[in-house]
């Protein structure tokens, strides 16, 4: 099988690297289209055939990963469109359903939102099958996505609600720990053993979690004594409505995709 990417940006580049680094798909199984040359450059050292030209990549993929940014996408399914027919066109393009892509191509859809954790194998994404897409279609995006990080399949009307809080996710939890870096120099750490600590913190916080053993409250209830350290930092986000903050700021994210929604 091969497998094309077309819009090699930050995202799509990252999708590369990641399938890439899990061994989900070898160099030689992908070719990658881009207008910039310095994206494809960057593909090329990794062994990636490129090109520039979205119609020869369509013609020589099975499936083709598009992962433009939204204005663009009807642009690409309209110069692929006669040459689509048979082919699996996932798209990463946020914002855009995929009715509005099966009306523009003959190709069948997936729609997947995910993020750019990819590259590390730590990304969480979910998908969802347009009306063409077959169960062999939905086994061959479970099998890559899921080579990345964790997976889910979602019901599309839901595409929003998961870009707010996981496809938009990695730049909160970003700006937290460069918060946390910076309460760390200003307490006299040095910037990079500040932010090495905040980001394994994070990390693994993240992964106790995931280990499914305890709640998030529960765990939180074991870093905390009565009058200690842990509990006196809680008071300060309580008291400052961080909870509230973050929670505004998912769902603006997924406010302004249902905005962008076509």
């Amino acid at each position: 099988m091969k497998i094309g990417v077309i819009g090699c940006g930050n995202l799509g580049s990252s999708l590369v690297k990641g399938l890439l680094e899990t061994k989900a798909l070898r160099a030689e199984e992908m070719i990658a289209s881009d207008i910039r040359e310095e994206n494809l450059t960057k593909l090329k050292n990794l062994g990636i055939e490129t090109t520039s030209d979205n119609q020869k990549l369509v013609k020589r993929c099975d499936a083709v990963l598009i992962a433009v940014k939204p204005d663009i996408v009807e642009s690409v399914l309209k110069k692929t469109k006669e040459i689509s027919e048979g082919k699996l066109f996932i798209s990463v393009a946020a914002g855009v359903s995929t009715k509005f892509i099966e009306a523009r191509t003959n190709a069948r859809v997936v729609r997947v939102m995910p993020n750019i954790c990819g590259a590390v194998g730590e990304m969480a994404s979910c998908f969802s099958l347009g009306k063409r897409a077959s169960r062999e279609d939905e086994k061959l995006v479970e099998k890559l996505l899921a080579g990345m990080g964790t997976t889910f399949k979602v019901d599309e009307k839901l595409m929003d609600a998961v870009t707010g809080l996981s496809g938009s996710g990695p730049a909160y939890f970003y700006f937290i720990v460069k918060a946390l870096q910076e309460a760390g120099i200003e307490l006299g750490l040095s910037s990079e053993v500040a932010l090495k600590l905040a980001a394994q913190t994070a990390k693994g916080a993240g992964e106790t979690i995931l280990r499914g053993e305890k709640t998030p409250e529960e765990l939180m209830g074991m870093v905390c004594t009565p009058k200690g350290t842990t509990i006196e930092g809680l008071k300060v986000l309580k008291n400052r409505k961080v909870a509230d903050a973050l929670k505004s700021a998912v769902k603006a994210a997924a406010r302004r995709a249902k905005e962008l929604s076509r």
